[in-house]
């Protein structure tokens, strides 16, 4: 398979990635060569002193050796397999077999290689999973040497043909990195390697404007940004975006945005927004702002924003689960794009056709007050956290009993490979839980950092807590509807204090995990206390 050097590879082990491959600061030495198949979540690791972003779909392939540290998982639920296998020379006649030296086939200077899988193949892929789990003896042995080769044949498959455009996209990355400078055509050619009149041809067929006029718009789209996300003078932010004459800065940007910089901040609502995620969106809207369109995953998509956008007449761009599709949010012809943005390589793409506000953060509380004070709206955000404040303090006197006896308080997750439970010092769900309404974490699980982190049985048994909330993961490509059947039929599940007293309650992902905006806050709320104040496990007590 390599440099017509005759090898073979031998499975050695599969193991999925537990809670230390989700908590920030973590560092793993894999001493085997291995794969690691992400199926679900997103991440930042360094491998090998390299950094870089996973996310689900993707396949790592890494030499024996290699060191990777976990910088920033978040609540992006990170989930996937390790799976370690060697290799060998192939054995010569009276020759022994030995270790061969392997080297990735791109020849990457940190020792791994990353692809992407399609949907259909990462379906497969989970499908030899699923196999491996229920075979025994031989068959399972079979089973996981065609997975490790299945493995294999995609890493080296042929990488695409370079095309033109290849050259192209070089300049475009030079237009991102020196646009506060002076860029010539000339320049842009060398950089393409190709004649200047050649270039401005190709580059205007390719990306719909010549070069010059291309690297004009992306300095206004950057003066945007600016004069959202700073104060800072007319003056600066035209130099700072390439402009030395600022009055020619002035000119342009009207041309584009249709308003002077000076104005453009107050005209902001006004824009043509995308939203990339319903977060986001819900939030714009109980400011009064309506954005054109949002990114949503229609399985994700609890069934309030669906009707909320619905009756705001916002456009619906359908995506798959941590897909980011570049050209449908383009379609949409954005004047603002706002969300945050995992890869940087989407970013720079996004940004190449409009403004781009990123850099929010995940709870709904600083979203509206991030938002409001970009858009202007800081009177109206301080109504909304007070309204929600409100609503959390009527939430705790009505728990009060179930505060005051410290009851425990458990969320699990149930995956189609396994369980894990949620912290006690994250955000979103956990923060209201655990730190606004003041509910008691169970003592065992008080250690984990993370938004969700790995349950074994013996885990979920020892925190035997008084109530306990499940929630099935809802997946694209996976059901964990058949994990949770084989949990309930368990000793340990059914040894729990919450299974005994019925105090478990089933919670909807759409819901607690997405659908945490301003309205969902008062639905949720609702649940928790409808099913903590029944009065079944207080009498108990």
């Amino acid at each position: 398979m390599s440099n017509n050097t005759e090898w073979i590879a031998q499975w050695k082990s599969i193991r999925a990635l537990d809670s230390a491959w989700v908590s920030n600061g973590e560092r793993h030495h894999l001493v085997n060569h291995s794969f690691l198949l992400i199926i679900d979540g997103k991440a930042s690791w360094n491998i090998n002193g390299q950094p870089i972003q996973v996310s689900c779909g993707e396949l790592i392939a890494l030499e024996k050796n290699s060191l990777v540290e976990i910088l920033e998982v978040g609540n992006l639920d990170l989930a996937g397999f390790n799976i370690q296998f060697d290799i060998f020379s192939v054995p010569q006649e009276h020759i022994q077999t030995e270790t061969f030296r392997w080297h990735l086939p791109s020849g990457n200077t940190y020792a791994y290689q990353k692809v992407q899988l399609t949907s259909g193949k990462l379906a497969g892929l989970i499908q030899y999973l699923n196999g491996i789990g229920l075979q025994e003896g031989e068959s399972a042995w079979v089973t996981k040497r065609h997975l490790l080769y299945e493995l294999l044949h995609i890493l080296y498959l042929p990488e695409d043909e370079v095309t033109p455009e290849v050259g192209l996209q070089r300049t475009v990355t030079y237009i991102q990195e020196h646009y506060d400078q002076m860029v010539t055509r000339k320049q842009l050619a060398e950089v393409a390697g190709i004649s200047p009149w050649h270039y401005s041809r190709k580059f205007n067929e390719c990306y719909g404007k010549p070069p010059l006029d291309f690297l004009a718009h992306y300095r206004i789209y950057r003066a945007q940004e600016e004069l959202v996300l700073t104060t800072a003078t007319v003056q600066d932010v035209a130099k700072k975006s390439g402009f030395e004459d600022v009055h020619y800065f002035s000119r342009r940007f009207k041309q584009l945005t249709g308003i002077s910089p000076k104005s453009y901040r107050q005209t902001l609502c006004q824009r043509r927004i995308i939203s990339l995620s319903p977060l986001f969106a819900e939030a714009l809207i109980h400011l009064g702002i309506i954005p054109n369109a949002v990114v949503v995953t229609p399985l994700l998509l609890s069934s309030h924003q669906r009707d909320f956008f619905a009756d705001h007449e916002v456009i619906l761009l359908e995506v798959a689960q941590y897909e980011a599709d570049i050209e449908l949010v383009l379609e949409a012809q954005p004047e603002l794009i706002i969300g945050n943005v995992w890869a940087e390589e989407v970013k720079y793409k996004l940004r190449n056709d409009g403004p781009v506000l990123t850099g929010l953060p995940q709870d709904v509380e600083p979203v509206l007050h991030q938002l409001a004070v970009w858009f202007q709206r800081e009177e109206m955000a301080q109504q909304l956290c007070l309204q929600m404040k409100q609503e959390i303090e009527n939430a705790q006197q009505q728990l009060q009993p179930v505060i005051q006896n410290s009851s425990t308080v458990m969320v699990l997750r149930v995956e189609a490979f396994g369980y894990r439970y949620l912290g006690g010092r994250s955000h979103g769900i956990s923060k209201l839980l655990y730190e606004q309404l003041g509910l008691a974490l169970p003592q065992p699980l008080q250690q984990g950092n993370a938004w969700f982190n790995a349950c074994s049985l013996e885990l979920l048994w020892e925190a035997d807590p008084d109530y306990l909330f499940v929630e099935i993961r809802k997946m694209q490509h996976l059901n964990a509807d058949e994990s949770m059947r084989k949990l309930s039929e368990t000793l340990q599940w059914n040894e729990l204090r919450a299974v005994k007293n019925n105090t478990v309650y089933y919670v909807d992902t759409c819901l607690w995990v997405n659908g945490h905006g301003v309205t969902g806050h008062r639905i949720i709320l609702d649940e928790i206390t409808k099913h903590l104040t029944s009065t079944t496990f207080v009498e108990a007590q």
